[in-house]
């Protein structure tokens, strides 16, 4: 399926997630920022002193605020119309043996992704299995989020088939993982940052 391809040492990288997320809650602790998990916020306000945010148990006041999470409809008027929710579906095979991995001559740990609107991205894991996800950003009307929707076996399945059209030589292949979930992409259809409230509250979208 493979017409070209660029390698770019430089303007991409591959992080784990996990270890992300759990490095920066490491290190915003150790600044002083306190945590508050599963605390949903409604409302974002600002007046000379800072920020205040408001949440179902109270408010939280501080000097200065980060939106980064825009899955939810923003807290902020201005960014209400950009957000986007979509349903983004992934795959994991197997851990793959060396004689497969042969086959297809994957032996360093790039990640890939296709430079087509719907497009694929994948990977090989520490355990060398390929995480595979993409193609279907699945929308549903009114911007709704519910975990109802991460069971899609049509898209499961069709996500398996571009697979196999990529890898003929995996026909041996099964899958052990699948997992779903929202993501937020905007109308600009390219990431976007500003600031607000006086510069006291910093956003990002998409």
């Amino acid at each position: 399926t493979y017409l070209g391809g660029l390698f770019d040492r430089h303007t991409c990288a591959i992080v784990d997630p996990a270890r992300l997320v759990l490095e920066l809650a490491r290190t915003c602790a150790e600044l002083g920022v306190q945590i508050f998990e599963h605390t949903a916020a409604t409302d974002i306000e600002h007046d000379r002193a800072g920020v205040r945010v408001t949440t179902a148990a109270g408010s939280i006041a501080a000097g200065r605020a980060v939106l980064a999470t825009n899955v939810y409809p923003s807290l902020l008027r201005r960014n209400r119309l950009h957000t986007v929710p979509v349903y983004d579906y992934v795959l994991a095979t197997e851990p793959l043996t060396d004689g497969q991995l042969d086959r297809i001559g994957w032996r360093s740990r790039q990640g890939v992704g296709d430079s087509a609107n719907q497009f694929h991205y994948y990977r090989l894991s520490a355990d060398n299995r390929i995480v595979w996800g993409g193609y279907d950003a699945v929308y549903h009307f009114g911007r709704r989020v519910d975990p109802m929707y991460e069971d899609r076996l049509e898209v499961f399945r069709r996500l398996a088939a571009h697979f196999f059209i990529t890898f003929p030589q995996l026909e041996d292949v099964r899958f052990s993982h699948r997992w779903a979930g929202a993501i937020d992409t905007n109308t600009r259809f390219c990431a976007h940052w500003g600031l607000a409230g006086r510069g006291r509250i910093a956003y990002v979208n998409g």
